[in-house]
Parts: structure tokens; sequence; C-alpha cells
């Protein structure tokens, strides 16, 4: 059975108390009446020990070969130890500190503990103080008049060089348009949480182009593969699949989606959402 209980009640704010027990004596979620009310209060943080992300993507020239769904196109590269990052763009004379364009920029990933993280560099600027394991988005904070990103934006780790996000810029000349932040299709589990995948869409954005995209998984270990964890076809369409039972990440798993196509040039797009429970 389930009991309606008006939201405010406390119980609903911690999921591990917000539970009724069957005539078995098994636990089941108590709910409020509907799960969009639910999803309101994970939106709005007030239910303990509960989170959530989207992360959404785009590639915009995907061939016969995978890649990852992500701005800088290819297989996306991981770094093996936290490093420092710098934020740089393809158009330094717009995008810095008192240019027209970009001129802060907010990173956020994790650290070497995989807790989350986040810092905000100055475009052009010296590197930061806070070391980064994962990142896994990037969004202008200040602009100038432009109030965009007027060049690609790239946030590159100090020790390796490895570009690890940007921001892209869509159209050429005059009808030049910065996206704002990342359009990056992958994440890292925090330590301490679980991820439930509960949704996920894929598209493919031009007429006569098709993809075949995989979301992978990697767990946590030195010796850890990726594994596919699910796959979408789609033809000049977009499809969305919810997920009735959650697909379950464990701490500081690595998840992506990658795609491939029989017509070159093809643009990619997917998006997915991860609700974050707390492990204690």
């Amino acid at each position: 059975m389930s009991t309606y209980q008006h939201p405010s009640d406390h119980n609903l704010q911690n999921l591990h108390t917000s539970m009724e027990y069957n005539q078995a004596g098994q636990p089941i979620i108590r709910t409020t009446g509907s799960s969009y009310e639910w999803s309101i209060n994970i939106s709005a943080g007030s239910m303990s020990g509960v989170g959530y992300i989207e992360k959404f993507g785009m590639n915009v020239d995907v061939d016969s070969n995978k890649e990852t769904i992500w701005d800088g196109g290819g297989i996306y590269s991981y770094i093996a130890s936290p490093e420092t990052v710098a934020v740089t763009s393809s158009q330094t004379s717009n995008d810095n500190a008192t240019g027209t364009g970009a001129r802060t920029v907010e990173i956020q990933g994790l650290n070497a503990a995989y807790e989350t993280v986040t810092e905000t560099l100055t475009v052009g600027g010296s590197a930061g103080t806070e070391t980064f394991i994962r990142v896994f988005r990037a969004k202008v904070i200040t602009a100038g008049a432009s109030g965009i990103n007027e060049g690609t934006i790239s946030v590159t780790s100090s020790g390796t060089s490895t570009v690890l996000a940007q921001i892209g810029v869509d159209g050429t000349g005059g009808n030049a348009a910065g996206r704002g932040q990342t359009f990056m299709s992958l994440y890292t589990v925090p330590a301490g949480k679980t991820a439930y995948l509960t949704q996920w869409t894929v598209g493919a954005g031009k007429q006569n182009t098709d993809a075949v995209a995989f979301i992978l998984a990697r767990p946590f270990d030195g010796n850890g593969a990726w594994n596919s964890k699910d796959i979408i076809t789609v033809s000049a369409t977009t499809y969305s699949k919810d997920y009735k039972i959650p697909l379950q990440f464990t701490e500081k798993t690595d998840i992506e989606v990658r795609a491939y196509s029989t017509t070159n040039n093809s643009l990619v797009s997917s998006t997915f959402n991860l609700i974050l429970i707390d492990n204690s």
C-alpha cells in the first residue's frame, strides 16, 4: 500500500525515512500522490540526501567511427591524476577579462577525492588553484556587451594539456553565436553517492542521417573497462527512453554517450538524467 502525505511531511524530505511497510514487512517508498510532485521536490533541493543532474551534449560531426557526444569531437580523454586547469578562447581579443565576450567561466567537476568542486576563472588568465580529476561542465558566468562567448572556450589541464571541456560556437561570421556552456553528454558519479539513470534521449539532427548511440559506464577500478548499458538507433529524428526500473551506477563510475553514423558529418545530440542518492 502507499499513503498520501503532504510535501511538508518531514519524512518525505529524506528518502531513507520515506518508507511504508507492506504485510510481509517489506519496505516501500511512501508516495506524495504523483511522481511530478516528487520530482519538483528533488529539483527544489528539499529532499535530504537526494539530488539530480541532467547532462546534455551534441557532436556536430559524427562519422563512421564512434565518438563521444561532446563539444570537442572524437573520443573524450580522461586524465589519470588531478591537475589544475586554465581557460582560453579562440577569440582572444573578445573573450578576456575586459572583452565584449566571455570574461569568466565556472568549471564544475570532481577533485582528487571525487568530491564535487567548482572554480571560476578568467578567460585567458592564469591557471586556478583547485585540482580536478574530472570536469563535467563549464559555463560562462560574466561577459561583456555580447553577453556570450564569442570564440570557442577551452578548459585545459595544466600538466598534460588535455582539453577537458569546451564551450562551442554555432554559425559563422555575423551569425555566429556562442553556447554559453558545455554540451557534453558525460558524467562521473561523485564519491559517497549512487546514481540512477531515469531517462536517455538521442537525436540525429539532419535529414537523411542516422545515429547508433551507446550509453557506456566504467566502474572505478584501476583496470576498469567500458561496458555498454543500452543502445538507441535513430534516423533523422529523436528518441527518448524512460526507465521504469532505473539503471544503477556506483560512486566514481564514469558514464558517457558515444555514437557513430553511416553518413559522415552527422549531427548527433544526447541527454540523460540521473537521480543521485547519498550512500549514507
